[in-house]
């Protein structure tokens, strides 16, 4: 039975992004819950606090006890007009319609009613028979009027006074008394104390009210609280699924870019955008990568020359034995020849001339083989670049060979009459770098040597070279311009390679021979146009104490042991060496 396949797995940031949008949703729900019940409990408890059934029972009671003053009042003083109009002298005076008599009654009653404002009566055909009234009038704004009619007939029969309490809400009762003579009464009641009671009736009803809907406004505030929350979460979850986004993104980058790099790929960079502990991670990684990149090119460079070496070794002892018995031999040929013939003669000798110059071409070749075999690897020291460089130009070593190598001491040609200044631009601070004073010097005097031959085979009267140090990040760069005919672009890559030259004479490992150097002195070297016209070779150098020279240096030490690796595994396979 075969087995089913099985689905294939989100990709990385995905997960990422799902689990941290979890965790998100987790976080912001648990306080929101939490927080929902905390204002459910504190909003009931504040309820009960205010709206407790004690609370209402004694706002009643004191509506009731308000209202009762006020009928007291009320009675007391319809209780006075009801004496008033029982007084005798009164009663008389009036049904005789006798005004004076009346008047002296009214002023005989009126001082022993403090709460009275005015006192009148009036006759059965609506004279008036008499009136007091006390100095001041009545205060609309302290006071309330209280007015109670009260008739003066034997057959009088009080059905129900008109009261007025308030000008403002003024209610006139319906009222039916007999014909005949009345006494109407005018009183004045403490206005606060009817305003106290219609305050607290409002209160009372207000509290009423609001205690009625209070289920409803508990609902409304949990409702309103919730809503609020809700939308603090969304937008939680909004921002917080945009954050995990951009960071599963970037995680995710990182995680392809380890796969490709397990792969072999060391060319892959992932972004630095941002300023958090991811785009530092993106940095290191990218330093991590080029150095590693580095590295790697450093070493496979030195394997390959390493192989160069080997194979210039054994070149060098093929080539080297056959030489003298091969110059000798003609040499020998042209010493016993005894005969007469002239033009043989002269044949034997050109021949011989031929064979000797040609030897000598490859001794100086098999010459040039050896010492690139022998070449040793570099032993750095801490020193001084720039008091090196100073040195340099202080002896004007580095001019002398190479004057002699444009004159072609070494392969024979005519000496040249071109005037080359060399200049050096060192400046002032230390430069402290890994350096092989002895190697670096080759290397120096290689590479201004190809610089005068470069210009002299330009065909100009004279040339300049310029060496300048300076300092960019954690590295010294060495520059070396001229005012050459430059470097082709299509050969700046391979021009540094064995046997790789653009001169018609030479065997092109100069450059080799340079770069192997700088290389092992955990640098870098390229070819590139010069501000001069010619070519510029640059010459990068990790400052001591910076990252890349502690990383350069593990991986200049980890080449030999790579390069011992290669070199056995090529003699392995070698069937000269396997017989």
């Amino acid at each position: 039975m075969t087995p089913e396949p099985t689905p294939p797995s989100p990709p990385a940031g995905q997960r990422i992004r799902r689990r941290l949008a979890a965790a998100i949703v987790a976080t912001a729900l648990i306080p929101v819950i939490v927080a929902i019940f905390i204002a459910e409990s504190m909003v009931r408890q504040t309820s009960e606090r205010f709206f407790t059934p004690e609370l209402g029972t004694r706002l009643d009671q004191s509506l009731d006890l308000y209202q009762e003053l006020a009928r007291a009042v009320k009675s007391a003083m319809r209780y006075e007009a009801s004496a008033i109009a029982a007084d005798a002298p009164l009663r008389q005076a009036a049904l005789a319609g006798d005004a004076a008599g009346v008047q002296k009654a009214l002023e005989r009653v009126f001082p022993a009613y403090p709460n009275l404002v005015s006192l009148s009566v009036v006759g059965a055909s609506d004279e008036e028979l008499g009136n007091v009234k006390r100095k001041a009038p009545l205060d609309v704004k302290r006071e309330n009027r209280l007015e109670v009619p009260r008739s003066l007939s034997d057959s009088a029969q009080l059905v129900k006074p008109s009261e007025q309490v308030d000008p403002a809400d003024e209610e006139e009762e319906e009222q039916e008394l007999p014909e005949g003579p009345r006494v109407i009464a005018v009183f004045a009641a403490d206005k606060a104390r009817f305003e106290e009671l219609a305050g607290m009736s409002e209160f009372v009803d207000t509290y009423r009210q609001i205690e009625r809907s209070r289920a409803s406004a508990e609902r409304a505030s949990m409702y309103a609280f919730t809503a609020l929350l809700g939308i603090t979460i969304l937008g939680a979850i909004g921002v917080g699924s945009l954050f995990a986004r951009g960071v599963s993104s970037r995680i995710a980058e990182g995680a392809d870019a380890t796969k490709r790099v397990g792969a072999g790929d060391l060319s892959i960079r992932v972004p630095e955008s941002g300023n958090d502990e991811i785009a530092d991670l993106a940095r290191e990684f990218n330093r991590m990568l080029g150095e590693v990149e580095t590295s790697r090119a450093r070493i496979e460079y030195l394997q390959r020359i390493g192989a160069w070496q080997e194979m210039a070794r054994r070149l060098a002892h093929e080539i080297k034995n056959p030489l003298t018995p091969i110059q000798l031999a003609v040499q020998e040929i042209q010493r016993r020849y005894s005969g007469a013939d002239a033009t043989f003669e002269k044949l034997l000798e050109t021949t011989r001339e031929i064979v000797e110059d040609e030897v000598a071409t490859l001794r100086r070749l098999v010459s040039e083989f050896s010492d690139f075999a022998r070449l040793p690897q570099a032993s750095l020291d801490t020193e001084d670049l720039a008091e090196f460089l100073r040195e340099q130009a202080a002896r004007q070593s580095l001019l002398d060979h190479a004057v002699d190598a444009a004159r072609g001491l070494e392969s024979g040609q005519a000496q040249s009459e071109v005037q080359i200044g060399l200049e050096f631009d060192v400046p002032e601070e230390a430069a402290n770098v890994y350096l092989d004073r002895q190697m670096f010097a080759r290397a120096l005097i290689n590479l201004t040597r190809n610089a005068q031959q470069a210009i002299d085979s330009a065909g100009k009267p004279s040339g300049r070279i310029v060496v300048r140090l300076t300092r960019q990040g954690d590295f010294w760069v060495l520059d070396i311009d001229d005012d050459g005919p430059g470097i082709p672009a299509e050969m700046r890559q391979s021009v540094f390679d064995p046997y790789v030259t653009t001169k018609n004479y030479g065997t092109g490992l100069g450059l080799a021979i340079v770069k192997k150097i700088i290389v092992e002195h955990a640098g870098s070297i390229a070819a590139e146009t010069s501000p001069l016209g010619g070519a510029r070779i640059r010459l990068r150098l990790p400052a001591v104490g910076s990252k890349a020279a502690q990383a350069a240096l593990v991986s200049r030490d980890l080449a030999p042991i790579s390069s011992g690796r290669f070199h056995e595994s090529l003699l392995e396979s070698d069937p000269a060496k396997s017989r």
